[in-house]
């Protein structure tokens, strides 16, 4: 009970931060402000779909996971494409978090939530 409680506040707490991890390292040049996301997310709230687009190519690719807001892991993209559709019919209503990750070294590149309401 007291492991539940202790995802349930990290998970909190790293929600409320979302838009700290949404900023891309380096930024791209030409970008005026640095934050230039490499994911582009819509539409959010989704009700059956979500569509994953990848704005800035990357010659190693990039893996995307989904976690619910307990955080177990929903999804796990390897391959990913220029545009990458999750079909939401398995998740319930809530809140969910994906991680954009360097698929050679792991490394995260970007985060964010979005939305599930049925």
């Amino acid at each position: 009970m007291l492991r539940n409680f202790t995802l349930i506040l990290l998970f909190t707490l790293c929600a409320t931060a979302s838009p700290l991890w949404s900023q891309t390292k380096g930024g791209l040049s030409g970008s005026s402000d640095g934050k230039e996301k490499v994911v582009k997310l819509y539409p959010n709230p989704a009700t059956s779909k979500v569509n994953f687009e990848i704005q800035r190519n990357n010659e190693k690719g990039y893996e995307l996971i989904v976690y619910n807001f307990l955080g177990k892991k929903m999804d796990h993209f390897k391959n990913l494409q220029v545009k990458n559709e999750l079909n939401l019919d398995s998740y319930y209503a809530g809140v969910y978090i994906f991680q954009l990750r360097d698929k050679v070294t792991g490394g995260l590149i970007e985060s964010g939530k979005f939305n599930v309401v049925k």
